[in-house]
This record gives structure tokens, sequence and C-alpha cells, in this order.
């Protein structure tokens, strides 16, 4: 018997090429499946009611324990890991328990957890959802209840409350710091809250508070830059100012100076003064007035180039001094 073999017409040969091209689309554009877990999948509505933008009548397919890949110029992009998924046919992912590693160089700058997340496969965005915690590699940790990632930007935001916590310092645990509306710039490695700062401290022993505008940090050291109406006290001390810069040791991971800016007004017990920089150096316990400084105590009012507190406040020294008051 002779074994015939079938004429392909072209509608049949534009078939087995539309399922070849969908079998390659599922293996190297979507998340793989990693593994498959003994408890109960989630029901794809239960998942869908924390992303309601997701409509039902689009699922497409669902599995449990992905990871997924975006790599971009220069090394950077992100992993991303989830417990559970909803595929949609316009090639979005609902994501339960979502953990996104973003990095640069094959470096982790960034982690971001949070409950539930999506992900827009054309786009390559993320939004996440609960219970959102970003930890930057030196220590940094912001919590929101949302946050949105541009991949045409490299930017995180969030239009919420947030909760900071600073590393750990001498002191013990770090600045514990809250504002509105968070801002991670992963091409400059840079992290800022705009609006709304409050910041509580014990610095030295001293009950410390601050209140300003924005904060600004770092993900390559401790330090931090507050602008915008700075109001800070520490122990009796008062002081407001445009900017304030604090700086760290490299080596003791401690905070060694206070540098205030463009403008400076201070008040302690009786006295008070002005000047256009203000170093307060917290390792040698003095602080330094520059720029015009002026202070005023009593009747006496001191003038000078520099003016230093040494000790404290218990010893003055002044460079090019103009004293004036009943007390000459």
């Amino acid at each position: 018997m002779r074994l015939q073999i079938p004429k392909l017409n072209k509608y049949t040969f534009l078939f087995i090429l539309l399922v070849v091209f969908v079998f390659i689309e599922i293996v190297v554009m979507s998340p793989s499946q990693l593994e498959k877990k003994n408890e109960d999948f989630v029901e794809p509505d239960k998942l869908l009611v924390l992303n309601p933008e997701i409509k039902k009548d689009v699922i497409d397919q669902k599995m449990r324990g992905i990871q997924l890949f975006e790599k971009s110029e220069g090394d950077k992009g992100y992993k991303l890991f989830a417990s559970e998924a909803v595929g949609t046919s316009d090639l979005k992912w609902v994501l339960k328990t979502v953990k996104v590693q973003f990095f640069t160089e094959n470096r982790s700058n960034y982690t971001v957890t949070g409950d539930v997340g999506e992900t827009d496969g054309i786009s390559k965005d993320i939004v996440i959802r609960g219970n959102v915690t970003t930890t930057s590699a030196n220590g940094f940790l912001f919590k929101t209840d949302t946050l949105r990632y541009s991949a045409q930007q490299k930017i995180m935001t969030s239009v919420d409350a947030v909760t900071m916590e600073g590393p750990p310092d001498k002191d013990g645990k770090g600045f514990r710091l809250t504002g509105e509306k968070l801002l991670v710039d992963l091409a400059k490695n840079k992290m800022s809250i705009l609006d709304k700062i409050l910041t509580v401290k014990v610095i030295n022993d001293k009950n410390f508070r601050l209140t300003a505008v924005r904060a600004d940090f770092t993900n390559q050291n401790q330090e931090a830059t507050f602008s915008g109406d700075v109001k800070m006290n520490l122990g009796t001390f008062y002081v407001h100012a445009p900017l304030a810069h604090f700086i760290y040791s490299a080596t003791t991971k401690s905070l060694v100076k206070i540098l205030l800016k463009n403008g400076v007004g201070f008040v302690e017990g009786d006295r008070s003064g002005t000047c256009n920089e203000l170093e307060m150096d917290l390792a040698e316990n003095k602080m330094t007035l520059r720029g015009q400084p002026k202070v005023q105590q009593g009747e006496d009012e001191i003038r000078g180039q520099e003016i230093v507190f040494i000790d404290g406040g218990k010893k003055v020294k002044i460079n090019k001094s103009n004293k004036e008051g009943k007390n000459k």
C-alpha cells in the first residue's frame, strides 16, 4: 500500500505558521513556570479583585511560581518573581506575592516587594500594590501602599504617604521619617520624598526633630539632604534654613556633621544668631558660623568673618570680630 502525503493548501500552511509563532511567543516572551506548589492555586476572580482594571473575559492563562527578566542597555533592568500569575490576551500579567530586583551591571540596587502587581508585556512597566516595601542596597527602606515603575524613564513613583527607615548608626536605629510622594531615580541612583517631611531621632542623648518640604538620599552612602523651610531642633537648640545636609563617617557610619546653608537663623536660650552657613560638628561638639555671622546675647552683639562655638558653646572663637553692646 502506498502512503499518500496530503497536499498543504495555503490556509493549512498559514495555520501551521501561526501555531509555531504562538509557541515561540509563550516560550520566549512570557514568564516561565518554575514550580508547582501543593497549595490550591488562587482563583483568577479572587486575584483580579485587587486589580479591577483587568477584565475577566480577557484571561488567557494562569500559572504558579514565575520569574520574568527585563534587560536593557548597559545591563540595566529587572528580575521579577511572583508566586502566582494570571495572563491576559493583551500581554498583561496580574501577579500575587511580588518581588522585583532592579539592577545595574548585574548588581542589585533596589528590591521591591508587595502583595499584588501588574506588568505590561509591551511597555515593561510595573504596578505593585499592597504593603509595598522598597529597599536600597545601602539599607534605606521605604514603605508605601502602591508603587509604579516606568521602564522608559527608569523611575519608580508613588503618590502615597511614605514611611522611611534609614540605615542604623552608632545611636542604634537610623532615622525614621514620614512624608508623601516617593521618587526613585534608577539612572541617578537617588531616592527622594517630595513633601511633608517629618523625622525624629535621638542624637548624642538629645532629642532631635526636623521638618522640611523635601528629602533626598543616595544609594551610595548614608548622607541625606533636606530642603524647603527646614526647621530643626537638637535638645534646646533650634535652627531654621532653606537647606540642611547630613554628613556621615565612611568608617563608623555615624552622623558627624550637619551643614545648614543659604540663610540660617538659630535660637538657644537667650542666644540667637544668623549667618549664611552653619556647620554643626557633632563629633567635636562645636558649631561654626560663616558668611556674615551675627550673634545676639542679651544686649551684646557679636559679628565677625567666622564665629566658632566650642565645647557646646562654653567657649567662643571669633575671627575678625566686631563686638557691640554695653559690655564691650
